[in-house]
């Protein structure tokens, strides 16, 4: 019941009891003899410890209360009859008291803790008898026993009342006389029984009412009278009952409110409310903004089932427009409801990812955080994200998971800035690589790629093969060649002389080929990749040759002073640990796919915040988080890449001459590389 029927009902059963103490005893005002603990510690304390103190649920520390009034007052007893009988009930509540305290001592731990089963048996032992109904109940019952004889009417009387008082207490009075005032309206659809926050509420539905999952219902709020909206988004079956929990939409709900007057009924159609919340965004609600929220996370407690997963974008709202965050992790946690019930919910945890900046086609970090218990919305791909056209450096190389959101890379940044694609085997870190490589031949940029594996000219038709310096030298000249590929298996020196003298040779000719305008903002000329990069650019520790440390230093020394010449690096490894840091520590550009190391997580938490880097290891194939200079976007975002029609090559690839030409035709400028996006494929 609320506080204020309780109230009521109180005030209207003390009366009575007077009423019955005049009758029984000649007076309204109650004496103080013995023979009164019937009125004094019985029927009375019964009323207060029902409807003003347990008016809602037992406490140990109300079990403690009700105990010591018992104590108190059977000790004030002198030689009772039955005295044994009293004895038993005296030390027995004082037993009962400590007990309850014991119970509700340790702060540390809930008292019904389900940790230990000692401890949870006490707990339901002690609330059950300690509560007023049975301790003051058998206060009087012995009262009667003890001081009045049981054939004399008074005592029927007395016992009658104490039948009609237990009565009241357990029907539920408020719910009857609702039901009955509301007849007549067919708005009404169930009556707030409780929150858990301020909106987050439970009420128990009216009869003959149906309701569904994710409708929007109105509650009425005696604060001001005001309905508020709120989504229902799930329901509790108990035996003559169905409850439903729902989450307001709009405002906030006090406990003043749930006095009997908070119900829910239904939203007229033309209620403006309905106009502000569409069903449609009302199904794309998956929870609302909570406490451990901060302008870089995102916290919310999931409202329903849906499909929800790692790096789904997500949108809440700002007085200033939307805020988009990237869903990164999640735990299972227990509630406990004002009636000791337990309940499983899991709190998520996302990223802001910032608002979306149609001109940049990325997104904007927003520098506070979104409002508080605002729906949480899921954007999938129903939701078009609206974008301007693409700048000719800029590509798209995939999109936000489950979502029409570009992640847009701009290829001169990616190349001057330095970059890394980071992954394991199997995660798709290579053809994305050969993704890059085409777009930045398509941008006129001579890619060399120095390759350990042999895949590159598997997989990459349009290239020529590198077999000497001359031919190095003869493809940075050519007009027609635009990606060369240099494989360190078919030459006799060590892969890291190769890497050092292909990269000497690269800076040479774009310091002879640097135009005068250059110096002031420089142009890509040449990108230079390093796959399988440990064997190429090795940490010291992990140089199987010790005397080349100084190629691989004087490899990075190349990698720091290129960027104004237009050279630019792209390192493409497995694990950090075993790359140069002071070369990978030049990129500014990171693609981080799957990966399991904790050097490499060390190393990319510099990038990204905590819950990214705790991503890494369950990422899906062709998933990974792209951050920094090149990217459209200025904080991290998890992408799924394009997927790509890529065949193994019928044929071997041709050797580039010295002379700077090839036997036969010669070849055409490299086309644009086939992507087919993920909503293509699945058409």
């Amino acid at each position: 019941m609320a506080k204020n029927f309780n109230l009521l009902i109180f005030s209207i059963l003390t009366i009575g009891l007077l009423a019955i103490s005049w009758i029984v005893t000649g007076s309204l005002s109650p004496s103080s003899g013995p023979e009164m603990i019937w009125f004094n510690s019985g029927l009375f304390m019964l009323l207060v410890a029902r409807f003003i103190i347990e008016y809602r649920f037992s406490k140990p520390s109300d079990v403690f209360l009700n105990s010591l009034a018992v104590f108190v007052s059977v000790s004030a007893l002198t030689n009772p009859p039955n005295a044994e009988w009293w004895n038993a009930l005296r030390w027995g509540a004082l037993s009962l008291g400590i007990a309850s305290l014991v119970l509700a001592w340790d702060q540390r731990r809930s008292p019904e803790d389900e940790s230990s089963p000692w401890r949870k048996a006490a707990y339901s032992v002690v609330v059950s008898l300690g509560q007023g109904t049975v301790l003051f109940s058998i206060v009087f019952l012995l009262a009667l026993l003890s001081y009045f004889d049981l054939e004399e009417p008074q005592t029927k009387i007395l016992a009658i009342t104490w039948g009609a008082i237990l009565v009241v207490a357990n029907l539920r009075l408020d719910r009857i006389i609702q039901h009955l005032s509301s007849k007549s309206d067919k708005e009404v659809l169930g009556y707030v029984t409780s929150f858990t926050s301020p909106r987050t509420l439970y009420f128990e539905r009216a009869d003959g009412i149906s309701l569904r999952d994710h409708t929007i219902v109105g509650i009425s709020s005696k604060s001001d009278g005001a309905i508020l909206p709120a989504l229902i988004h799930g329901e509790r079956r108990t035996p003559g009952k169905t409850i439903y929990v729902a989450n307001l939409l709009r405002g906030t709900l006090r406990e003043g409110d749930l006095d009997g007057s908070a119900k829910v009924k239904r939203l007229p159609s033309d209620d403006p409310q309905i106009h502000d919340l569409s069903f449609v965004e009302a199904q794309r609600t998956v929870g609302l903004v909570c406490e451990g929220s901060s302008v870089s996370t995102l916290s919310f407690d999931i409202m329903r089932e849906s499909s929800l997963t790692t790096g789904s974008l997500l949108e809440a709202q700002h007085q200033q427009g939307k805020i988009y965050y990237q869903l990164f992790d999640g735990m299972i946690l227990e509630e406990r409801s004002i009636n000791s019930n337990e309940r499983l919910f899991i709190r998520a945890n996302a990223e802001q990812i910032g608002r979306w900046d149609v001109e940049a086609n990325g997104f904007k970090t927003f520098g506070w955080l979104a409002e508080e218990d605002s729906p949480v919305l899921l954007v999938g791909e129903e939701s078009e994200a609206e974008r301007s056209k693409l700048a000719s450096s800029e590509t798209e190389i995939g999109r936000i998971p489950q979502s029409k959101f570009p992640a847009v890379i701009d290829l001169h940044d990616l190349i001057l800035f330095h970059s890394a694609v980071l992954g394991v085997t199997g995660s798709g870190k290579s053809f994305l690589t050969f993704e890059i490589v085409e777009s930045c031949a398509h941008q006129n940029v001579k890619v060399v790629c120095i390759d350990p594996t042999g895949d590159y000219q598997r997989y990459l038709p349009d290239a020529v093969l590198i077999k000497s310096h001359g031919a190095l030298r003869s493809f940075l000249d050519s007009e027609r060649h635009g990606i060369g590929i240099l494989e360190t298996a078919i030459n006799q020196k060590d892969p890291i002389i190769q890497c050092h003298d292909a990269a000497a040779i690269c800076l040479d000719w774009c310091k002879k080929n640097r135009k005068d305008e250059e110096i002031i903002k420089p142009s890509p000329k040449v990108l230079f990749v390093l796959e399988e990069a440990h064997l190429l650019i090795p940490e010291w520790n992990f140089n199987p040759t010790r005397n080349l440390q100084d190629k691989v230093n004087q490899t990075s020394q190349i990698v720091l002073q290129a960027r104004k010449y237009g050279l630019g690096f792209l390192i493409v490894a497995q694990r950090t640990a075993n790359v140069l840091k002071s070369a990978l520590n030049q990129c500014n550009t990171i693609i981080a796919l799957q990966q399991f190391d904790q050097t490499g997580f060390d190393f990319l938490s510099n990038y990204m915040g905590r819950h990214h880097v705790q991503s890494l290891p369950n990422l899906a194939e062709r998933h990974g988080i792209v951050v920094g200079k090149a990217s459209a976007s200025q904080r991290p975002v998890l992408v799924r890449f394009n997927d790509q029609t890529r065949k193994l090559n019928a044929k071997v690839i041709p050797d580039m001459p010295e002379g700077g030409k090839l036997d036969g035709q010669p070849k055409a400028a490299p086309e644009a590389p086939r992507i087919v996006p993920p909503d293509e494929l699945r058409g």
